[in-house]
């Protein structure tokens, strides 16, 4: 990655933190409806796993 490249990702790592957040909310509330009795740690532990396996795939197949 070029020096310019990181100054410009960087102007973004506060928004993609809130998209990622705004993701794991996405799913966890629709666990909830799901499964009204939801547990959100563990929720959240099973999303974290599932962008983690979508990350690997998706740099996988760039």
């Amino acid at each position: 990655m070029t020096d310019m490249q990181h100054i410009e990702i960087n102007r973004y790592k506060d928004e993609i933190i809130d998209d990622v957040k705004q993701l794991i909310e996405k799913y966890r509330k629709a666990m909830d409806w799901d499964i009204p009795e939801n547990d959100d740690k563990k929720s959240d532990r099973v999303i974290f796993e599932a962008i983690e396996t979508a990350l690997a795939q998706i740099k996988k197949d760039s």
